[in-house]
């Protein structure tokens, strides 16, 4: 087998070329930021009311308000229902019809929606409020669901057919479920092709992180950080999308064709060496190291082979095809799994908890979003410039620990505000400062699972991370929906679990500075080592 980080150390790690593919496949972020938080536009929270014809005619009352209107038929600020007088009694101009004093009963013709800011969104359209708001709360859920779907087969499919061609499945998966969405005409079919959407965009997504990371080598922190910074875009972007797009069919159409110049891209990028070299085909892993190093104006020479090949790796291990399975098996990689995935679990459910949450906040809506997304690349950016110097293991442990203790404290402001300005615009930012930590914490554990596994399984060990997320993020509309009931409580959760996955970070082994392992038995050698050294809890070794 041939060690790529050795013919790494001769052409270069972050020479041109690889510059020139990272830029050309983290175009796969965009549309992956895009879908992920698009419902914190076409789902966005709205104000409404029943529909009381005739007396919501403005031909026939021209001079009724709309505060009016609520106010002659609206009980106890409850826009579920209305007084249940009988509507049909109203004799335009008159208002006599009104009683105040009738009980209440639940809208029966309808609801009025508030059209701005926006003029059509998914729930205006299926009417997804009162007691149909838990169907918005799964249809939300519904594409996480997705993307943990396309986590776990794309990640068989990347180890098995290679990063490259996984990547362009999954872009043509995503342009095609992606504009059927904007034309869904019924609930149902919405549902499943957002989870189609979800399932391609995050797959897309997630074997590019791996293959930036497996073609730079030592420069892996890097390019694997600013593989989040290419999401964000996305993310961001949807605030331009939004504002411009305010029917969320047109919205979504327009956000759906982003992935169409990657198929450009596609021609440009070959396959990663890596991935070549760990299934034993040595000659193709040579054929695209030459280019690489044509490209970078190096070159490799016979020597160079010679010392890069590791003579005690059994062939046999090369060929095989690794399962999910397979990384339960291993003794120490099996306990490094199950904390790899509740990190996993909780930073998720924490960055889609404070993101869907966007359009609660106090605020303008467009606005909030970019802050949202300016929080992540200031997160992004703290990590690349730290990550080498304090550790993986260090990091992940501060910004699990820093997304807690805000998510805690903004709930204590809110609490105690009592409609204090100051205190509630104080919430917000330590909202803001949470979501500073969950990027952090999402950059961090996307690099640390990349470099704690072997390449013949690490696909799956993304995979399974990615699995574990999707737990998280499934749970987070719910979480968000359970302020309805009692303000503090989503907040607190994601407060308490953080900080208890900040205390487990401390149990993994750094890998800072060490050479990504190529095999199973490589891996678990690496772990031994790490934990004779007591570098994490004796319950490990």
């Amino acid at each position: 087998m041939i060690e790529f980080d050795r013919i790494l150390d001769r052409i270069g790690h972050l020479g041109r070329y690889q510059l020139f593919l990272c830029f050309l496949v983290y175009w796969q972020g965009i549309p992956a930021g895009l879908h992920s938080i698009a419902s914190v536009f076409y789902a966005p929270p709205i104000s409404y009311r029943c529909k009381v014809p005739p007396l919501d005619n403005s031909t026939l009352y021209p001079n009724l308000t709309e505060a009016e209107i609520v106010n002659y038929t609206v009980p106890n600020g409850d826009t579920c229902f209305r007084y249940g007088y009988n509507l049909s009694t109203c004799e335009p101009p008159s208002t006599s019809c009104v009683n105040m004093s009738a009980s209440a009963k639940r809208c029966d013709q309808g609801y009025e929606y508030d059209p701005t800011p926006f003029t059509y969104t998914v729930d205006m359209q299926w009417n997804l409020v009162c007691d149909r708001k838990i169907l918005g709360t799964v249809a939300t859920s519904m594409i996480f669901a997705g993307m943990w779907t396309g986590a776990v087969v794309f990640g068989y499919l990347a180890d098995l057919i290679g990063r490259r061609y996984t990547i362009l499945i999954a872009t043509i998966g995503t342009l095609i479920s992606g504009v059927a969405t904007a034309f869904a005409p019924w609930f149902e079919l919405f549902v499943v092709l957002r989870f189609f959407s979800a399932a391609f965009s995050h797959a897309a997504f997630l074997f590019m992180f791996v293959y930036v990371v497996e073609i730079t080598g030592e420069k892996r922190t890097l390019t694997g950080v600013h593989a989040h910074t290419a999401f964000c875009v996305g993310y961001m972007l949807n605030s331009l999308f939004a504002y411009y797009f305010r029917d969320w069919r047109y919205f979504y159409f327009y956000l759906s064709l982003t992935p169409i110049p990657y198929f450009v891209f596609h021609f440009l990028v070959p396959e990663s060496p890596r991935w070549h070299f760990s299934n034993g085909r040595n000659e193709e892993g040579k054929k695209l190291s030459y280019v690489f190093a044509k490209h970078n104006k190096k070159e490799i020479t016979d020597a160079d082979w010679k010392e890069a090949e590791v003579a005690t790796t059994d062939a046999q291990l090369l060929n095989k095809k690794y399962s999910t399975l397979d990384l339960f098996k291993p003794r120490l990689m099996r306990l490094i799994t199950f904390n790899c995935m509740y990190s996993w679990l909780v930073t998720s459910m924490v960055y889609y908890g404070l993101s869907l949450n966007a359009g609660a906040l106090a605020g303008d809506i467009f606005v909030n979003n970019l802050l949202n997304g300016v929080m992540e690349v200031l997160g992004y950016f703290f990590v690349q410039l730290t990550l080498d110097r304090l550790g993986r293991k260090t990091l992940l442990t501060m910004m699990m620990f820093l997304q807690g203790f805000s998510c805690l404290i903004s709930t204590v402001l809110n609490e105690l505000s009592n409609g204090n300005e100051a205190m509630v615009t104080a919430g917000v930012v330590f909202a803001f400062i949470g979501k500073v930590g969950t990027a952090g914490s999402f950059a961090i554990v996307y690099n640390f699972t990349a470099e704690l596994y072997p390449t013949v399984i690490r696909g799956n060990a993304l995979g399974v991370g990615s699995m574990a997320a999707r737990v998280g993020s499934i749970s987070s509309p719910y979480i968000i929906l359970l302020q309805d009931y009692i303000s503090w409580l989503p907040f607190v959760i994601f407060g308490v679990m953080s900080v208890v996955a900040g205390g487990l970070g401390f149990l993994f082994p750094e890998t800072m500075n060490k050479t990504m392992p190529q095999t199973i038995a490589e891996a678990e050698l690496f772990y031994e080592e790490a934990y004779s050294r007591r570098e994490s809890f004796s319950y490990f070794s």
